[in-house]
């Protein structure tokens, strides 16, 4: 009798699902994401009808349109009924958010925010700075995660908790459309399980080791434990493997700078565990030629998954 119940709970630990058998099981909603798919959203943000989106300016506001669009395509439901969250920076220049959530699968007050910011420099005299992997590849990478979270949702899957996705506007005003979104939070900042942010993920110009596909994730230690370490987990796997550098160069320095720089910051100031993924500046940043011609487009894609699986995780941690 007790030889037979050590055989069957053999059997049913053997049985519980793995990190491995979790990950192949997300297969179906990581192929919802495709280079086309993220080439057509960065080449629309970076065309030079919209102008550089500079915030406060008719290019940008054609961004903004296209991120609503998108939002309710998708299928994400209005923040506090609206897409967008407006106030006036330094009494001059209107910024808007746009802010979509997804609720989670089952009723929770938890949540998690998904941020990348959509402005950019602009033109400046007959110069357009087209912003493409700043950060119009944030931007698509957003996109399509929300997409497949919308999509496991459909299937009754996920997500368990609830997904605030923003697309900053003047970030280039010293984080002026994250630091409102913060100092106006309408939930108790208690109850953001984490902030991911999203800050220019296109290229593979600056690998800080010798393998051109890589990802840099600052912040992973502001996360509570339980999150720590699947990020190293998800890019050892074979479909998605990507050289993982969790200290920027290894320059506690450089680390500070870049972190101190981007929209997770003002959430990590207001106690806000918050991750910023990039792939960092090169000599493209700031230029006229950062252009929908220097994206990796199949590596954004593959570090766009990477991301979901981590994110999934968080959702599935309590």
């Amino acid at each position: 009798m007790y030889k037979r119940r050590a055989i069957l709970l053999i059997l049913f630990v053997a049985l519980l699902p793995t990190p491995l058998s979790q990950a192949q099981s997300l297969r179906a909603y990581e192929n919802l994401v495709t280079a086309d798919q993220l080439r057509s959203t960065v080449e629309y943000l970076a065309h030079d009808m919209v102008e550089g989106r500079a915030a406060g300016t008719p290019g940008k506001t054609l961004a903004e349109h296209y991120l609503v669009e998108q939002f309710r395509s998708i299928g994400l439901v209005p923040w506090n009924w609206n897409y967008t969250q407006s106030f006036s920076y330094e009494d001059s220049i209107a910024i808007r958010n746009v802010v979509g959530l997804l609720p989670a699968i089952v009723s929770t007050d938890e949540y998690i925010v998904i941020g990348a910011h959509y402005d950019h420099l602009g033109k400046l005299g007959h110069t357009i700075y087209p912003g493409a992997d700043d950060n119009a590849s944030g931007v698509a990478a957003m996109l399509s995660i929300a997409r497949m979270f919308v999509a496991m949702k459909a299937e009754g899957r996920g997500p368990r908790k609830n997904l605030l996705f923003v697309a900053f506007d003047g970030k280039e005003l010293d984080m002026a459309g994250s630091r409102y979104f913060v100092r106006h939070l309408s939930i108790p900042k208690s109850r953001i399980t984490a902030m991911v942010n999203l800050d220019m993920l296109g290229t593979d110009l600056v690998p800080p080791r010798s393998n051109p596909e890589y990802l840099f994730a600052i912040g992973e230690s502001s996360l509570p434990a339980q999150y720590q370490g699947y990020l190293a987990y998800a890019c050892s796997r074979a479909f998605h493997r990507l050289d993982l550098d969790l200290t920027f160069y290894g320059s506690r320095n450089f680390s500070k700078m870049m972190y101190e720089t981007s929209d997770q910051h003002p959430f990590a100031r207001a106690g806000i565990p918050a991750i910023l993924f990039t792939s960092a500046f090169h000599d493209h940043t700031y230029k006229k030629t950062d252009t929908p011609s220097i994206i990796n487009y199949p590596l954004l894609r593959k570090r766009t998954v990477v991301i979901f699986n981590f994110i999934n995780r968080l959702c599935a941690e309590n």
